[in-house]
This record gives structure tokens, C-alpha cells and sequence, in this order.
């Protein structure tokens, strides 16, 4: 199990909770396989961790919280190399996912 971000506790009525999945070859985002999961109680604004159980090396990931009354929601691309996670611009996504 490898921690991607910790969150401080939130309001759970404006956020919803962090999740995190797979990005495909084509640069979609595929829910349809758990990939890890939240530490902190679903639906109660929580503070936790978020993870990935067992994470693929070479593998992209998605990950980000819903702000249902603002712009501070969002996601955000990671690559899993060497052991660690780095940070991937959209503007390079198709690009790492092609190697």
C-alpha cells in the first residue's frame, strides 16, 4: 500500500470524497476496477489517507475530490516509477502513456 495524498478533515456537504483510479492507454479514466481506496470514513469529511493498494509499476493514475459548490475540486495525473509517485501534466499524458 502506497499513500498518493493526505487530507485534512473537510466539509463533507461541499466535498465529496477522494477517490483514486486507473488512467487506460487512451487517456480515460477507468472506474471499473478498485485500485485503493480513502482511509478516512466515507461521507463524514474525514481526515485520512489516500492510496493505492498495490501499485503497478510504469502505471498512471487519477486521483482528486469533487467540490460540489466551487472550482477547488478537481484531479490530478501520477506515474508510479522507481518506488514513487510523480506528477504528470495533462499536456504529457498521452505522451508517458505511450512508452
Amino acid at each position: 500500500m502506497k499513500t498518493i495524498k493526505k487530507y485534512e478533515e473537510f466539509n463533507a456537504r461541499r466535498y465529496g470524497n477522494p477517490w483514486v483510479a486507473v488512467v487506460r492507454k487512451n487517456g480515460k479514466i477507468d472506474f471499473s476496477q478498485k485500485v485503493g481506496g480513502y482511509t478516512g470514513a466515507y461521507g463524514k469529511g474525514e481526515a485520512g489517507e489516500l492510496y493505492i493498494s498495490d501499485p503497478v509499476e510504469g502505471a498512471v493514475y487519477a486521483y482528486g475530490q469533487k467540490d460540489y459548490r466551487g472550482s477547488n475540486g478537481g484531479y490530478k495525473y501520477i506515474q508510479y516509477k522507481d518506488g514513487a509517485f510523480t506528477e504528470i501534466e495533462k499536456s504529457n499524458l498521452i505522451e508517458t502513456l505511450s512508452r
